[in-house]
């Protein structure tokens, strides 16, 4: 089959057939918007975008990078969870998917488990109408296993290995909960607020108050971030402390993330009768915190290597440990979910760049 590979402004400029993409209309409801995102996905896992409803000022962007249509994942797509497993037997294999709409912006952010050629991860799609009815805006997150090993690959090469990479193996559907419907759904003020004070109890190892659910969990990559009791000691001298067994307060009040300065262009996406905020934003982390202090446990150094020190050395005997004393930004998807007012979950999906990398928006 012949596979279509068009520039945004070649896309635009071409008279499509009404039959082929049909624009969206002025109000586009839920299942308007999925109808949407099923088309774009499709057409990423085909490499042909030429049948989009694509507006006259598109934007496509992969890792804020902006990109032609044809580049990046529309030639790497294998197969991703919701499509037909007859045509793609490896869909099957792929649990994860959840969708957020928010019909009064005419946005939608699709998150995907995918394969790429027999690489898997995760993927943020947020989609975006423009005034009329066509995708303005597409935005692409891929989150994607990275090992070393046999597999080999480019982490540890170009950034440091980061302490909860994408494992596909790990990552299983998405918690019923997320898709749960409220019968009292926050407000999108009130969505914002909550996680808007979450990042900011994250930013520096601050803590503060934060509305959590007193069963709040959290999962980073797919890996169980919180309540994690088999997880295993960030220092190696101080054995005791394992932040991913914390709960999410006393994470946050552990001074586990004083090595993230700021949390940057911060952009929301609500689905206020759900209770899910997504948020997209880069974390900064210069690397220049080597180490902090946890209450009651005393300074724990972050993973890294020294040089100096034989008991923090032995974490790097192997080169593909994670490395949290570099500089590094973190392309990252945030999404929570709200209970009766407070966060009771937290999906973090994130993946290592340069320091000081950009949205792309």
């Amino acid at each position: 089959m012949l596979r279509t590979i068009l520039s945004g402004a070649a896309l635009a400029a071409m008279a499509i057939p009404a039959a082929a993409a049909t624009p969206a209309p002025a109000t586009c409801d839920e299942a308007c918007l999925g109808r949407l995102a099923d088309q774009f996905v499709e057409a990423l896992a085909v490499n042909d975008g030429s049948r989009l409803p694509l507006g006259k000022s598109f934007r496509y962007t992969e890792n804020g990078q902006t990109l032609e249509i044809g580049d990046g994942m529309w030639g790497t797509l294998s197969a991703y969870s919701g499509q037909d497993p007859v045509r793609s037997p490896a869909a099957a294999k792929l649990p994860y998917r959840l969708t957020l709409f928010d019909t009064a912006k005419g946005e939608i952010v699709r998150l995907v488990e995918t394969d790429e050629n027999s690489t898997r991860g995760l993927t943020v799609l947020r989609l975006k109408l423009d005034g009329e009815g066509k995708i303005g805006e597409a935005e692409v997150l891929p989150v994607r296993e990275e090992f070393g090993g046999n597999r080999g690959g480019t982490v540890t090469l170009l950034q440091p290995m980061l302490l909860a990479t994408m494992d596909g193996a790990k990552l299983e559907a998405a918690d019923p909960l997320l898709a749960r419907g409220e019968k009292a759904p926050a407000t999108a003020a009130t969505l914002q607020a909550a996680a808007d004070a979450y990042l900011d109890a994250v930013q520096g190892g601050k803590g503060g108050p934060v509305p959590l659910a007193a069963d709040c969990l959290r999962r980073d990559n797919g890996e169980r971030a919180t309540g994690n009791v088999a997880s295993e000691p960030l220092d190696p001298t101080k054995p005791a402390f394992k932040p991913f067994a914390l709960s999410c307060r006393t994470q946050l009040d552990s001074g586990f993330y004083s090595n993230i300065a700021r949390i940057r262009d911060r952009r929301y996406v609500v689905d206020a009768g759900r209770g899910l905020v997504l948020v997209l934003a880069q974390l900064d982390l210069p690397g220049t915190r080597l180490s902090f202090n946890a209450p009651g446990v005393g300074t724990v150094s972050y993973p890294g290597p020294r040089g100096t020190d034989p008991a923090l050395d032995g974490q790097f005997a192997n080169r593909f440990a994670a490395n949290m004393i570099a500089p590094v930004s973190m392309n990252a998807a945030v999404l929570f979910k709200l209970v009766d007012g407070k966060i009771a979950r937290i999906d973090a999906f994130y993946r290592g760049a340069p320091l000081g990398i950009k949205s792309g928006w």
